[in-house]
């Protein structure tokens, strides 16, 4: 599924998925890589992104899978 990511002004990480409309906080980050991997949310879901290399530039879309 899509997700787009988004750093709030307090530098934050932000999560919205469009097809459940569905807007949350991004709360822990198990990386893999420079950027990306295990990403838990505030609404209790596990998201596996894909890695990068580095840190995008925001806001980003990304190909996500929920796990």
């Amino acid at each position: 599924m899509k997700a787009t990511f988004r750093k709030t002004p307090d530098g934050k990480l932000e999560v919205y998925i469009p097809k459940k409309d569905l807007e949350a906080m991004v709360l822990e980050v198990e990386k893999e890589g420079e950027w990306g991997g295990i990403f838990k949310l505030s609404n209790g879901w596990v998201l596996k992104v894909p890695p990068l290399d580095a840190e995008p530039k925001f806001p980003i879309t990304l190909e996500v899978k929920k796990m």
